[in-house]
Parts: C-alpha cells; sequence; structure tokens
C-alpha cells in the first residue's frame, strides 16, 4: 500500500491595518485632558487645586508649559510628521503636487514651535506698535491675523489637492484650527474687555483648546485616510492610496 501525503500549503493573507482602536484612545485622551482642567478647580477645593496651586496649574490649559502643552506640542509634532511621510510616499508613487505634504508639514511644525515657546504671544508688542484698543487685550490677533491668513493659505493648498472625506478632514481640520485660534482668542479678548472671567470665559478658553486639538487630529486623519496599511507575513507595508 502507498500512502500519499500531500503537502499542505498556507495561504498568507493580506490584511489592511485599521487605526481606528488608536484614533479613539488619542482622542479620548484629548477631551479628558481638557475636561480635567475645567474639573479640577471647580470640584476639589484644596490649596494645591485652586488659584495658583501645583496641581491646577499642571492641568491648567491656559498656563503653559504643563501637561495640556505637552499634550498639543505632540499632537503637532505628530500631524507635521505625519504630513511629511505621507508627501515622501507620495513622491515615491509619482504623484502629481506631493509637494503640498511637505508645505502642510513645514507649517504644522512651525505651529507646534510657536505653541511650545509661545511665539504668538510675544506679537503684542507689535500689535500695540500698529493699533491701540481702549480694553481689548489681544493685541497680538492684528499681526496674527497676517500668519493666519499664511496658514490657511499653506493647508488650504494641500486640501485643495485632495478629494472625498480626505479633503474634506484638512478643510475642517483647518476651520477648526483657524477658528478656534484666531475666533475663540478674540472671543475671549472681547469678554476680557467686559470685565467678564467668570465661567462664561472659562468656557470659551477651553472650548478653544479643544477646539485647536481637535483641527490637529483631522489633519492627521487626511495624511492617514491618505495611505494604504497592510500587514503580511508579520510584516507591515505603507503606501500612498486615497480611500
Amino acid at each position: 500500500m502507498t500512502t500519499g501525503v500531500e503537502d499542505e500549503q498556507v495561504e498568507s493573507v493580506t490584511r489592511v491595518v485599521r487605526l481606528h482602536t488608536l484614533a479613539w484612545w488619542v482622542l479620548g485622551v484629548t477631551v479628558t485632558l481638557n475636561v480635567l482642567s475645567m474639573a479640577i478647580p471647580a470640584v476639589i477645593d484644596h490649596p494645591l487645586t485652586t488659584e495658583r496651586g501645583e496641581i491646577r496649574v499642571y492641568f491648567d490649559v491656559f498656563s503653559e508649559g504643563n501637561l495640556p502643552t505637552w499634550w498639543s506640542v505632540a499632537l503637532l509634532v505628530l500631524a507635521a510628521v505625519s504630513h511629511a511621510v505621507t508627501g515622501a510616499l507620495a513622491s515615491a508613487a509619482g504623484i502629481r503636487g506631493a509637494w503640498a505634504w511637505f508645505v502642510s508639514a513645514a507649517v504644522l511644525a512651525g505651529l507646534s514651535l510657536d505653541d511650545h515657546t509661545s511665539l504668538h504671544e510675544r506679537l503684542e508688542r507689535i500689535g500695540r506698535d500698529w493699533i491701540t484698543f481702549d480694553r481689548f487685550p489681544g493685541y497680538w490677533l492684528v499681526p496674527g491675523m497676517i500668519a493666519g491668513l499664511v496658514v490657511a493659505v499653506a493647508l488650504g493648498l494641500l486640501a485643495w489637492r485632495l478629494s472625498g472625506v480626505t479633503r474634506w478632514c484638512m478643510i475642517g481640520g483647518l476651520g477648526l484650527l483657524l477658528g478656534s485660534a484666531m475666533g475663540m482668542e478674540l472671543v475671549q479678548g472681547l469678554l476680557v474687555a467686559e470685565g467678564e472671567s467668570g465661567p462664561l470665559y472659562v468656557l470659551v478658553l477651553h472650548t478653544e483648546e479643544l477646539g485647536e486639538n481637535l483641527g490637529v487630529l483631522l489633519m492627521i486623519a487626511a495624511a492617514v485616510r491618505s495611505l494604504r496599511i497592510t500587514s503580511h507575513d508579520g510584516r507591515l507595508d505603507v503606501r500612498y492610496g486615497r480611500r
């Protein structure tokens, strides 16, 4: 009797990698930090959590050099890197207009530097040289509008070259980022001019910070959606391919 032994060939499967779970975690951390900034001084009555207490300052989105600042800068750096990588892959694939990704990456990197060093607030002196307000404190907004226009044009160039949901991610991200940074800052200045420093001012302040971060997350989503990430035999393959 002859026994035939048939070798089984296991066909390897190429699997598309989704980053939905990671995206939800990042979104959750972003919202949580914003909520903690409001909740800590409102819920916990302790010298460390009120006024200029160390715990409040560490979580306060209004302060600089703390946890919310680090998170915001990290998101901007991640956005810059993701756009640069997407641009490199688009260029390697011979996609026309790949340079727009590099322009947006440079702008996002510049915004991360601005967020880390509070560069925009150093424009106040320039604003005071240009115009004088009676009570409005936001002098940096005057030269800041010019910078905002440059950012809008640079990132808008990329949005114009994209399509579908990816384009709307860029448009929505740009609108949220600039609308929050400029629009909400303007509202804050008007509230301060009217002597408002209570719950309404706090709500507007936190809306600004959350809006900026959500805008950056949408821009990261635009880069991720422009890539096709697959897993095959334990290896990851990343290519430019709009979907």
